[in-house]
């Protein structure tokens, strides 16, 4: 595991390389509770599904997603005689990509040298797709939500079509468990936009310590540990 973090975090930028200490974590961990006892309010609606993050991903979601990767999908299952798999990956592919795409741009910040910058931003945009699903996961069985490609591909009226979430859950026997579902994506997009803030604050306040790190630090001497919040290095 040791080797694996210092491979992905060549320059050591990500937040397991944060000087943690107790008061950071209760702060970080408070933040986020106020995030998701309010996760329904106007307030955090606005924070995490607006129009900056909406554009990208709709872009990621449909185009990319559903008309790109979801089409592949399809027909890889089609020819292959799996043409129900084929509609339910095509489905997924649209929240699927639409996550993968930022954290795979974070996974590449981390493997350059200043990359550092651009990952808060990206923690954000990551964050704005986990609570969007969760939105949409929370509609699945209700369907009474708009969809999002009703604003340019399609003509359906709210509730006249379900989301995506219902034809990933249908299959699988989860349409009863949208709600549980739909908190844990909620939750989790709270929490990484709390450690996006907290990230780009650590990172203005410790630029010294990214300057002095001008190369990897991967050695097979190394003797890096994983933070312990209780003795912070």
């Amino acid at each position: 595991m040791k080797n694996f973090i210092l491979w992905v975090d060549l320059y050591r930028q990500s937040f397991l390389f944060f000087k943690w200490n107790i008061v950071s974590v209760c702060l970080v961990l408070l933040a986020t509770g106020i995030l998701i006892f309010t996760w329904d309010s106007a307030f955090v609606h606005t924070l995490l599904d607006n129009i900056f993050v909406y554009f990208p991903n709709y872009l990621t979601h449909e185009i990319l997603g559903h008309n790109m990767v979801g089409n592949v999908l399809f027909r890889l299952c089609y020819a292959l005689h799996h043409p129900a798999w084929g509609e339910w990956l095509a489905t997924l592919a649209g929240n699927g990509v639409e996550t993968l795409v930022p954290f795979v741009l974070i996974l590449c910040c981390l493997q350059i040298q200043g990359g550092r910058w651009a990952v808060a931003p990206l923690l954000y945009w990551l964050s704005s797709t986990f609570y969007a699903a969760g939105l949409y996961a929370a509609d699945a069985k209700a369907c009474s939500l708009p969809l999002t490609s009703s604003d340019m591909l399609t003509n359906y009226a709210p509730g006249e079509r379900c989301g995506d979430w219902h034809y990933i859950l249908e299959p699988l026997g989860l349409l009863n468990n949208d709600q549980q579902i739909a908190h844990v994506l909620i939750y989790i997009g709270c929490f990484i936009f709390v450690l996006a803030l907290y990230s780009a604050w650590y990172y203005w306040t410790h630029t010294d310590q990214y300057l002095l790190q001008s190369r990897p630090l991967v050695t097979p001497q190394d003797d890096w540990q994983p933070p312990n919040i209780y003795t912070p290095q």
